[in-house]
């Protein structure tokens, strides 16, 4: 049976100055879920112990290294999905969590699908999910982005520079017994009002996964990504019958073409273990491997 695992640290106009982290990360965070895969545990720990390692990061915008909001705090999002049960567990607005894609897996226990805020953080405790001091998530480059005055994102006009979109974090995973589970999670957009809540946490938006045919997880500009269900569209286009990587592409167009400003990207891993990526931003960190060809890939 096939393996597969493709992972993403973001997609925009990363700076120079901090892309050797990136591609650092994002092998350490293939590497940990490709470890999962194969000692045969199942695609959503996989999913899960990839997306863990980049919220452990302070170069990416997820856990610790959030953005900050307006009111310079940390609020996060995540989402996860079970492609073969079709289970989902999301978390919004959520602070003080050390990783809120644990945090969305504990929702996923529960015959719900999202939680947001202090009943999001109320469902994780009961968990045992670890909780930290909210301020210890605010790494100094982060907080030196928003003392600057980057504190102006305002949904109508967009704010699509580097530092506000790039760094959403993601997984893709496929195991031995073919089922497949996708995982998002992000800090959301640097500067956004308080209680927002982006594409990350909502299936079909930031996530979708279904073992017949294929799992997605998307990073961009939040709210333009759940205006087209991005996730979802480029599912639609495997079930369609179209070739990975058409149907990555295919998805990314409709975000562009849709949707003004639209910007973003995603990785996308079938059931035949195929793997594709697709993105309009400048650059989206993304990293892959399949036992097929037995290659890491890292893009960053």
């Amino acid at each position: 049976m096939p393996l597969a695992i493709a992972v993403h640290g973001g997609a925009g106009d990363i700076p120079e100055s901090l892309r050797p982290d990136h591609a650092a990360g994002i092998q350490a965070a293939l590497r940990a879920g490709k470890a999962v895969l194969q000692a045969g545990g199942t695609a959503l720990e996989a999913a899960i112990a990839a997306v863990i390692v980049l919220e452990d990061l302070p170069a990416f915008n997820a856990g610790y290294g959030s953005v900050l909001n307006r009111e310079g705090f940390v609020q996060m999002d995540a989402g996860l999905m079970d492609g073969t049960s079709l289970d989902v567990g999301a978390v919004g607005a959520i602070e003080g969590i050390k990783n809120p894609i644990l945090a969305a897996q504990a929702v996923l226990k529960t015959p719900h699908i999202l939680f947001a805020k202090t009943d999001a953080e109320a469902v994780a405790r009961a968990a045992g999910v670890e909780f930290v001091d909210n301020a210890s998530l605010i790494t100094p480059r982060r907080h030196a982005q928003w003392a600057s005055g980057d504190r102006d994102f305002k949904v109508d006009s967009g704010s699509t520079d580097a530092e506000t979109i790039a760094d959403t974090v993601g997984a893709v995973a496929l195991d031995g017994l073919g089922n497949i589970a996708a995982a998002t999670s992000t800090g959301g957009m640097s500067g956004k009002p308080l209680g927002r809540i982006g594409d990350s946490p909502i299936p079909g938006g930031g996530f979708y996964a279904d073992s017949h045919s294929g799992g997605c997880s998307t990073t961009g500009w939040g709210e333009t990504i759940a205006r087209v269900l991005l996730a979802r569209r480029a599912i639609e286009n495997l079930e369609r019958g179209m070739d990975v990587q058409a149907a990555a592409e295919a998805a990314v167009a409709v975000l562009g073409q849709r949707i003004e400003g639209g910007e973003g990207g995603l990785i996308l891993v079938a059931s035949n273990g195929q793997i594709g990526a697709a993105f309009n931003s400048q650059r989206m960190t993304h990293a892959y491997w399949n036992n097929i060809d037995d290659q890491e890939q890292i893009i960053a």
